[in-house]
């Protein structure tokens, strides 16, 4: 799927059995050095550091090696080639040259010079006290070349939000115009609803980063549950888009950030 960006939505993504026993050994939120006791609070343990997790159960292990592997890579390039082609042409500028590119474990301090750098992280969100969102409409890092969420939603879980949307600028916005508007937390009145996925269990949302790549996650109203995923990403040492806002712009923001300061 191209709109608003390129994507898929893959419902019952692994079998059953897997998935169950995925959901019955999710370690801990104290397992993973986590204050369970904060309110919706993100948190997300990296694959170089799954050693550090009390007794994690090897089928995580086997998941992250997956997620992290040459194999795994070679299925993304599969799936989003084309899309490559069209997105960043200078970095993957025939099919060929993807096959060139090898996946290490990502390490923010020796990021991959020569290929990505891969994470599968058990990722979560803590219990609500109050309602609030995880995180405003927002771009991943312009070094990540994809974002993955692999939902393993508990079953005993009866809590309202947390569903991923997908934003899309308006349609008047060049990129020049969406460089200068960016920042985390776009406003609403810059983009336009497209899509809602669900926050449900064995569905993976997996899409290619861009500046078009707008996201965020709905309110989540109070509960005792822990929001549950996989995230995976690739780094590279370059960044693959950078902000380039109009010189108007850059003006008309530094006079709002002078105004504004204290």
């Amino acid at each position: 799927m191209m709109d608003p960006f390129p994507h898929v939505v893959v419902h019952d993504a692994l079998p059953q059995d897997i998935c169950d026993k995925l959901m019955a050994t999710f370690p801990s939120a104290e397992d993973q050095g986590i204050n369970s006791k904060l309110n919706n609070v993100r948190w997300s343990t990296k694959a170089r550091d799954i050693g550090q997790v009390r007794g994690l159960h090897e089928i995580w292990k086997a998941i992250i090696h997956f997620h992290t592997s040459n194999v795994f890579l070679d299925q993304f390039f599969h799936v989003f080639g084309d899309a490559l082609l069209q997105l960043y042409p200078q970095r993957f500028p025939t099919k060929l040259s993807m096959n060139a590119v090898s996946a290490s474990v990502r390490d923010l301090s020796s990021l991959s010079k020569t290929g990505l750098s891969l994470d599968a992280q058990i990722s979560g969100n803590t219990p609500v006290i109050t309602a609030s969102a995880p995180r405003g409409i927002h771009v991943d890092a312009p070094n990540a070349l994809y974002g993955g969420l692999y939902y393993l939603r508990h079953p005993a879980d009866d809590s309202v939000g947390g569903d991923l949307q997908l934003w899309k600028w308006k349609d008047d916005y060049d990129f020049s115009k969406k460089s200068g508007e960016y920042r985390e937390g776009v406003l609403p009145r810059h983009v336009n609803l497209v899509k809602t996925i669900p926050y449900q269990s064995n569905t993976l949302v997996f899409f290619l980063n861009s500046l078009d790549s707008l996201h965020s996650v709905t309110e989540r109203q109070p509960t005792v549950h822990t929001r549950r995923f996989i995230n995976l990403l690739a780094d590279s040492s370059m960044p693959f888009f950078q902000l380039k806002p109009s010189p108007q712009l850059r003006l008309r923001n530094y006079v709002k950030r002078k105004l504004i300061s204290p």
